[in-house]
Formats: C-alpha cells, sequence, structure tokens
C-alpha cells in the first residue's frame, strides 16, 4: 500500500449532497468513507484516489443521510398479518431487508410480539440477517383492554397494566427484555382517553428514570392532552390537536410523528376494513388528521417521518410514499426529507450518529437518481445504499 494511505476507503463523486440540515444540495462535494464512518466531505478536487480505493460516480443523483422510519410494526407489512411468533419474525426478517433496499436505513419498532423486535435486532447486528438498523420498543403498554390489545392482535403484542406501580413494573419488563424505548397507546377505537394521568405520569417517569425514550399513540385531543403534561417524547399520529397543544409540544420539545399515509390509505380502502374493530374510529381521525398536520407545520413543530403500515395495507418500505404524502399536505420537500433524516436521529437521541451527511457520523447513505428537493418522487429512484459504511444496494439489486 502507497505510503499515505492507511486503509483503503469509498469515494463518492459526482452527486449533489443533501446533508439532512435542511441547507440546499451542494454541488461538486465528494463523500469519502473509511470504514464505518465519513471520513470526509470535501470538494471534488481536493480527494486523491489511492490504489486500494473504490471510487463511485453518482454523477446526475442527490446522495442524502439514510431514511429514518420512526413508526414500523415489524411483522406486518404488504403480505398481511402472521399469527404465530415463528411467522411474524421470518416476516420482520423479510420487512428489514425490503427497507434497507429502499434506502431506509433505521427503523423504530413500536410494538411486535414474542421479542421478535430485539432478536431481529440483534441479528442484523451480528450480521446473521441484512436489514435496516432496528431500534425496538419491545411490547406496547395499554391499560387492560386498551389500544394495542383488542382484536386482531394477538396475545403478547401488548402488556396491559393498572395503576402506576404496575405501569412503572411494565417499563421495567420492556427494559428488562432488551426495550431501547418505550410505547404506550391512551386512546383506541372506544373514543375515550386510556390510562389515568396518574398511570401516563408513572410510565414517562420510569422510561426517562432508566433512560428510555417514550413514543405516545395519542389520536384525540383529550390524550395528547394527557400525553404532554406527562413529558412523552414523540406523539405517534396526532389527527386531532388545537394551537395550544401545539406550542406545550413546541415548548417542550416533543416531536410529532404524524403518519399521515396510513390514514389516506384506510379510508381509500374503507369497504375492506370497516369490518375490523380497531378500525372503527379511522374516519373520525381522518377528519382532522391532515388539518392538525398543518396545524403543527404553521407552528414551526418539530416533525419525524414514520409509516405505521399494517395488515396488508401495503408496502412495509412506504417511508418514500409517507414523505411524498407529507409533501402533499403542505411540508416542503426540503423539510420532509429533513424529518426524515436528522430530525428521526434526534427524536431517537442518535443525532451524534446518524441522521446527516457530516464528518464522522455513521455511513449511512442514500443515493437517488434526480433531486428529491425539487421532486421528493425521485425518492423512489434509489441508486445506491450504504449502511454502517457497507453497500447493501448499488444500481438495480443489493451488491453485497
Amino acid at each position: 500500500m502507497r505510503e499515505g494511505w492507511a486503509m483503503s476507503r469509498t469515494i463518492l463523486h459526482g452527486a449533489r449532497v443533501f446533508d439532512g440540515t435542511g441547507r440546499p444540495p451542494a454541488e461538486r462535494v465528494t463523500v469519502v468513507l473509511e470504514a464505518d464512518r465519513i471520513a470526509d466531505v470535501v470538494s471534488e478536487a481536493g480527494v486523491g484516489a489511492g490504489p486500494s480505493d473504490e471510487r463511485i460516480d453518482l454523477t446526475g443523483c442527490t446522495l442524502l443521510p439514510g431514511l429514518i422510519d420512526m413508526h414500523v410494526h415489524l411483522g406486518w407489512g404488504s403480505r398481511g398479518f402472521s399469527p404465530t411468533p415463528a411467522t411474524i419474525a421470518l416476516g420482520a426478517a423479510r420487512n428489514v431487508r425490503s427497507a434497507q433496499a429502499a434506502g431506509i436505513t433505521t427503523l423504530r419498532d413500536v410494538g411486535t410480539l414474542g421479542g421478535v423486535a430485539m432478536a431481529v435486532r440483534d441479528a442484523v447486528t451480528r450480521g446473521d440477517i441484512a436489514g435496516s438498523r432496528v431500534v425496538p420498543c419491545g411490547q406496547i403498554i395499554c391499560m387492560t383492554g386498551g389500544h394495542g390489545s383488542e382484536p386482531p392482535a394477538p396475545p403478547g403484542m401488548a402488556r396491559e397494566a393498572d395503576g402506576p406501580d404496575d405501569c412503572r413494573r411494565a417499563v421495567r419488563e420492556q427494559v428488562k427484555a432488551g426495550a431501547e424505548c418505550i410505547k404506550v397507546t391512551t386512546n383506541g377505537p372506544l373514543n375515550v382517553v386510556e390510562f389515568t394521568q396518574a398511570e401516563m405520569n408513572a410510565l414517562v417517569d420510569e422510561a426517562h428514570r432508566l433512560g428510555r425514550r417514550v413514543a405516545c399513540h395519542a389520536s384525540i385531543l383529550e390524550s395528547t392532552r394527557m400525553a404532554v403534561a406527562a413529558g412523552v417524547d414523540t406523539i405517534e399520529h396526532g389527527c386531532d390537536l388545537d394551537e395550544e397543544t401545539v406550542r406545550r409540544m413546541a415548548d417542550q420539545g416533543i416531536i410529532l410523528v404524524p403518519t399521515l399515509l396510513v390514514t389516506k390509505l384506510v379510508m381509500d380502502r374503507w369497504e375492506e376494513y370497516k369490518a375490523i374493530p380497531m378500525m372503527k374510529s379511522i374516519p373520525t381521525r381522518a377528519r382532522r388528521h391532515v388539518e392538525s398536520f398543518q396545524m403543527a407545520l404553521a407552528a414551526k413543530l418539530t416533525m419525524a417521518a414514520g409509516t405505521d403500515i399494517f395488515f396488508g395495507l401495503g408496502a412495509f418500505e412506504s417511508l418514500p410514499a409517507e414523505i411524498e404524502h407529507m409533501v402533499a399536505s403542505g411540508m416542503r420537500p426540503t423539510d420532509a426529507l429533513v424529518a426524515a433524516t436528522h430530525h428521526g436521529a434526534q427524536a431517537l437521541g442518535l443525532e451524534n450518529e446518524v441522521g446527516v451527511i457530516v464528518r464522522g457520523k455513521q455511513a449511512d447513505l442514500l443515493a437517488v437518481t434526480g433531486d428529491p428537493t425539487t421532486d421528493i418522487r425521485t425518492l423512489n429512484h434509489v441508486r445506491l445504499v450504504i449502511q454502517g459504511g457497507r453497500i447493501v444496494r448499488n444500481g438495480g439489486g443489493p451488491a453485497r
């Protein structure tokens, strides 16, 4: 090896670079990777190549951080619901691979039974299976009979808890099982607030005491208010907001994960879904969902992006479609891309590792043909996916 080249590098050149911060894409910039890290982001003129370096020409492409889907259930997806832990695990393995191939390099699982999400996370980390990085929440925590425990969710999907002490125990059980964050639900098809304020306070306090962030399903106004008062970290869905609640969320640094697409898809196919008990409140939610999103947008509330695709509703790897729907509902493409990268990393507490293209960060990268800051649909034209410095898709299919 020639003197001065300590290790082989991957040199990505020719692309415009959207770094995830919201700045306009930079032209004529080269991104240099060493091992699993971004070693440099420099002008093209400032990079020389060593004999063992791999150079990849991305002319005509935009390079951006790997996408982050903040709301998935790993066992669900395009082939419908799987009723057993074994089939759920097999579906989850398929889902993390399809997500990775679409440029979604990080997934936050917000409820999968049987410890599947933790097992998949560990299998990906070990290299036993290919797929996106997984940040698991373990079981959903709900009140007895609450959202996540009702049909057709299988037994074990949720941990039902009642009273502040039992709520604390439920959090501890998830942490013991390997959960990296906690998922709670505060309303469901009954259209009533689930949990009491004392129970929610105990859940959030215990999670934070143990160093875990709390994702809260809240799709009616009163349940959102309760979750905000308890100090959750992300509000999932937020279908029914008012200006005061949005201001409080902004003041407290609570991030909204709006999951707009799933509501639209259910309503587009309402005749197929209306008989499912879990679905009966969706028409009520749908009437205010986009309006609430636009209220949050006007208030400049920080948002991340998540899908919540389930029961055969669409492809598991639907985050580009969610981002497109956020844009169609009024968000600027640049802001939607930030939501799906940098803000997702912030919501996970991983902002020092992923979410932006900056020297020293993990090399999680997506290259698409075209410019998604002017045409968000180009997120579907994947040219290259790199996760942890490893090329996992190059051109039409997985590279290695």
